[in-house]
């Protein structure tokens, strides 16, 4: 039984009687002819699913403290419904599963269950969940659009969203013994990524255009083709000038110091005369008591934003160079190596790459009569072009 009450000070109440206790939820909305009527319509419509047995007191009243009380009272009558909702049962599963994710990839996860997932499957039993409002909901996705008409999320996007409700729909299967729904869900296929990597010539007039004081960090970028978080999570530990080494073994993501992306991550790279001096120029004009090699204004690593939008751009700009990414300091490396004849395997080590697969599969067409071992033909090439 549901009724709609007008408490003294004006405004609308409902009164349900529910599974034997009563429930009143308050409104803020004061007793108007037309609050009124729209009050009797969302009553006419909750009577409705209660006397259909689908009446949900969260899809009427989502923030209310009563909501575990009827759900818990609602299992009880119906030994069926013993499932729990997906927004409840996909806090739990991320709990149980966010101490074995790095911090990033942590708040990545929460963020596609926080923005995506809960907001349009919150309300759904686990148990009953269909690969058809899967496909549905994948295609929505699919299909917005930026400002300028180009596509809102890539595939690879929607991909990473979705792998958390076919995880926790999994887990929920086997836990609750119900059929799993999305045996026949397949990801989207991937976008291959386009490298765009400079050229020599773009290289020295990216060099000639950057500020003097970031000179060297885009060096050592450009020399060593480290991902730009290894390079802000730089210590000077890990510069062994006796050996010439630089020794890759964390990253800065988000503001905090993590692990390497993979086991093959973490590697010693050989440092050239270029790099080297690079290094010696950077320790000599070292202030204040921070150890890492890189510090931004903030008095912290730098940011991949930062280097982005201070940096990278105004510099590509600057240098009427073609926009590009900043990422492209790694696959020009890459490039410049191959272009100087280095030996495949030792580009592959440089890179952090587990094999040599992924670098013939992205720079195949750059790739050509590699014979040398050590990364001093790379070295040669870059300082007869001067920019040694």
């Amino acid at each position: 039984m549901v009724h709609i009450r007008i408490r003294p000070n004006g405004r609308i109440q409902f009164d349900l009687h529910l599974y034997g206790c009563r429930f009143r939820e308050g409104t803020q909305l004061m007793a108007t002819p037309k609050n009124l009527a729209n009050a009797k319509s969302m009553l006419k419509k909750m009577s409705a699913e209660i006397d259909l047995g689908t009446f949900q007191y969260r899809d009427y009243f989502p923030n209310s403290k009563k909501v575990a009380q009827f759900e818990q009272l609602q299992r009880v009558a119906h030994p069926d419904r013993q499932y729990p909702f997906f927004d409840n049962f996909a806090n739990q599963w991320f709990e149980r599963k966010k101490a074995t994710w790095k911090n990033s990839y942590r708040d990545s996860v929460r963020s596609a269950l926080d923005k995506y997932l809960i907001p349009h499957f919150g309300n759904t039993l686990v148990n009953e969940l269909s690969l058809s409002q899967v496909d549905y909901f994948r295609q929505d996705l699919s299909e917005g659009v930026k400002k300028d008409g180009s596509r809102l999320l890539s595939n690879r996007r929607i991909n990473f969203i979705l792998w958390p409700l076919v995880a926790i729909i999994s887990l929920a299967a086997e836990e609750y013994k119900f059929e799993y729904p999305l045996r026949r869900y397949k990801a989207f296929k991937e976008e291959k990524a386009e490298s765009n990597p400079m050229t020599i010539d773009e290289v020295r007039k990216f060099l000639a255009s950057v500020p003097k004081k970031w000179k060297d960090y885009f060096i050592i970028r450009f020399w060593t083709g480290m991902r730009s978080c290894e390079v802000h999570g730089l210590e000077w530990d890990h510069i062994d000038f006796d050996h010439r080494l630089i020794r890759v073994r964390q990253n800065w993501v988000n503001g905090e110091v993590c692990d390497v992306k993979t086991p093959k991550s973490r590697r010693e790279l050989k440092m050239c005369d270029t790099v080297f001096n690079a290094f010696k120029r950077i320790q000599a004009v070292k202030t204040g008591r921070s150890n890492f090699v890189f510090i931004a204004p903030t008095g912290l690593p730098p940011s991949t934003h930062f280097i982005s939008r201070k940096l990278w751009f105004p510099t590509l700009k600057a240098a009427g160079l073609k926009l590009r990414r900043p990422y492209e300091t790694r696959h020009t490396a890459a490039v410049l190596h191959i272009a100087a004849h280095e030996n495949p395997l030792y580009i592959s080590h440089m890179l952090g790459h587990s094999d040599t697969r992924l670098l013939f599969e992205v720079y195949a067409p750059y790739v050509a009569n590699a014979s040398r071992l050590d990364g001093n033909a790379f070295d040669s090439l870059m300082k007869s072009e001067g920019l040694g």
